[in-house]
């Protein structure tokens, strides 16, 4: 007996292909186009913490007289008349005093002691800050200088409250050189090329805080705060209660972001497995009413001495090619949804990538899923299938 073919009916019936290989086709594009869009959360927040801290680091100088400084107590007893100017002139004293200190040790190529300012970075699923160092003018350029950006407009920072930045992070908070950014006193005045997201300015005429913020330089040779500290006796941690509270580093950026990552593939994971759910119930409904439609034909093949097994391996040859089909039109509209997501997000200085092999492994799961489940109707339409003769007995 002559093998059924499942090529003839679909192409006498190319309409009802098209729709079945449309609803598959549409089914992994969405997948995939959820995940693209939201994992550059995690990709920013790598690039933030973890890329910057391979050769900056940042520390916030919480308790001053733990330090091992001298310090003018007389100014903070009750019965002082210290202005607060005197204050905070006194502090940045201890502050340059310590850093002298860490200078010294020469393990970083620089420490700095400075205000900071924070920027923040935004995606489709969730934001980030970066901290901007402050600095004096020929701290600043010592910085540029060790850095070695590339300078695509505009100029480097020459006065007060003056900023320089990358052009992703520009891209990202939307500022162009001459905007002010969050408050009239900071000014973008240049726009850099750099690996990572990266920003530093002049510090303010008008000083208003103390300068507690400890910023290195160096190529990797501190990856670790908490340990660098303790070689001086000073304890050093995330926490704000420490001696020195760590900001950046690599040992706490590695764990910020895979804190952040587990914290995004929760809900990532549930809108994904939301979706495929939902598409899913939708595309099976798709393929029961293709099955119902072969009902008779089905009827007939039997009538015709067609054994059940060739008319359920006509079935799934019929899915097996729809399928097929359905793959290389996902490839093809997924390309072009990445390309013009890519060209989105790029023009809002967001980090992605295109290729995302666990998305593509998460998809491979779920299509066999598919497939097995897809077997469903089949399985109980044959099992109804009846004869035609039998039919005419009822």
């Amino acid at each position: 007996m002559q093998r059924l073919r499942a090529w003839f009916y679909l192409k006498n019936n190319k309409k009802r292909a098209a729709i079945l290989v449309l609803s598959f086709g549409l089914f992994f594009v969405l997948l995939y186009g959820v995940q693209f869009f939201l994992f550059p959360a995690y990709y920013m927040d790598e690039a933030v913490l973890v890329k910057g801290a391979e050769r900056m680091q940042i520390a916030y100088l919480n308790q001053m007289r733990e330090l091992g400084v001298e310090m003018d107590a007389s100014l903070w007893e009750a019965d002082s008349s210290a202005t607060e100017e005197e204050l905070i002139a006194e502090i940045n004293r201890g502050s340059r005093q310590f850093a002298e200190r860490l200078r010294e040790d020469g393990t970083a190529d620089y420490v700095f002691v400075c205000n900071v300012y924070q920027i923040g970075i935004r995606s489709f699923a969730g934001d980030n800050y970066y901290t901007a160092p402050l600095l004096d003018k020929e701290e600043l350029e010592q910085m540029m200088d060790y850095l070695e950006p590339e300078l695509v407009s505009g100029v480097l920072p020459q006065k007060p409250g003056e900023l320089v930045m990358d052009e992703n992070m520009a891209r990202n908070i939307g500022v162009s050189i001459g905007d002010t950014l969050y408050d009239r006193k900071t000014k973008l005045v240049g726009i850099i090329k750099y690996d990572t997201y990266f920003a530093a300015g002049i510090d303010y005429d008008d000083i208003v805080f103390p300068k507690r913020h400890l910023f290195f330089l160096d190529n990797g040779t501190i990856p670790d705060l908490k340990e660098y500290m303790a070689g001086f006796g000073i304890e050093a941690g995330t926490d704000q209660f420490s001696v020195i509270q760590i900001i950046s580093d690599t040992v706490n950026a590695v764990e910020t972001v895979q804190e952040s990552r587990e914290e995004l593939e929760s809900p990532l994971r549930v809108m994904a497995y939301s979706v495929a759910i939902v598409l899913g119930i939708t595309v099976f409904f798709v393929y029961r009413l293709h099955v119902q439609d072969r009902y008779a034909e089905w009827c007939l093949y039997r009538s015709l001495g067609y054994p059940e097994k060739e008319v359920y391996l006509l079935a799934f040859r019929e899915y097996g090619i729809c399928f097929g089909f359905s793959i290389l039109l996902a490839a093809v509209l997924t390309v072009l949804l990445c390309v013009a997501g890519g060209m989105l997000m790029r023009s809002r200085g967001m980090l992605f990538q295109y290729f995302l092999p666990e998305a593509l492994l998460q998809i491979s799961g779920i299509a066999v899923l598919l497939t097995g489940i897809m077997q469903l109707p089949v399985v109980c339409a044959l099992r109804r299938v009846k004869t035609i003769d039998a039919m005419e007995e009822e």
